[in-house]
């Protein structure tokens, strides 16, 4: 398999105007999307820089176009996710596969890498794809770090209105099947309390707030939601068996889908919630 390139390498994305100008720019052809998992040899050039924009793999089969991953990993180990703004940050651990990427690049001592993601449905409600923007630098490496602002080829780049959605904003959106289409609609959802991390690692400026902002993010609190209407008794004559369902056999052999980091993260604070009780 040929060696595959990063969308776009030497960058860092600040806040989500940034993130969403290179998702735009993938969509445009601007820039090349990751079309597959990184071999050996993509994930030993991983530099502070490289940002890769990915399409996640449906679990509907009719929505599948060969281009999607079902899982994007660079070989290396991360610690528990940090909620910054509408992104999460990950912090890379020592582990043996480190250790074995190090050996094989001949270095012996190398600055821990953090991982910036970004996911969003593209175009939502009208389709279901969900793309997401991996972007790895390291403390040291930061500010040296180009912007979309200093890249001449990005200034044409126009984001249409509304046209990516954060998917943490929409992390209960499933689908529905009634009389045989796909229909998207969203969860209630949880009631939850999240808490950024208190003292994350210093970074660059952003154009959408402060240094403060940056550096910890307030609690997100959402209140419960009114109890979801039954659903509409079949028609007179009809029965369950009547309705278009798929087999039991082919439903067992879809893999499920990639639990949200942010949804681990949710469900590890209330646990120690209720420890404390």
């Amino acid at each position: 398999m040929p060696r595959q390139r990063p969308t776009c390498t030497g960058m860092r994305v600040r806040n989500v105007r940034d993130a969403e100008i290179i998702l735009h720019a993938v969509a445009t052809g601007i820039l090349p999307m990751v079309m597959h998992r990184l071999a050996d040899e993509d994930r030993l050039a991983l530099a502070p820089g490289c940002i890769y924009v990915w399409e996640e793999r449906s679990s509907n089969p009719l929505e599948a176009t060969g281009q999607e991953i079902q899982r994007f990993t660079e070989g290396r180990s991360w610690g528990p996710s940090r909620a910054r703004d509408n992104f999460l940050i990950y912090y890379e651990k020592d582990s043996p596969a480190r250790n074995s990427l190090l050996h094989r690049k001949n270095i012996r001592h190398a600055p821990q890498f953090i991982k910036q993601t970004y996911s969003v449905y593209v175009d939502y409600p009208r389709n279901s794809k969900k793309w997401h923007l991996n972007a790895y630098y390291t403390q040291e490496s930061l500010e040296a770090l180009a912007t979309v602002d200093d890249v001449p080829l990005f200034k044409s780049v126009q984001v249409p209105p509304n046209q990516y959605v954060c998917a943490r904003n929409n992390s209960g959106r499933r689908t529905t099947r009634q009389n045989g289409l796909s229909e998207p609609y969203m969860l209630p959802p949880v009631p939850r309390h999240v808490v950024a991390d208190p003292s994350p690692p210093p970074s660059s400026s952003s154009s959408e707030g402060s240094d403060a902002h940056s550096r910890a993010s307030p609690p997100i609190s959402i209140p419960p939601t009114s109890p979801v209407a039954p659903a509409a008794p079949l028609p007179p004559g009809r029965s369950v068996a009547d309705c278009c369902l798929a087999p039991l056999a082919y439903l067992q052999n879809i893999s499920p889908r990639a639990r949200d980091p942010l949804d681990d993260e949710v469900l590890r604070q209330f646990h120690l919630d209720m420890s404390l009780v």
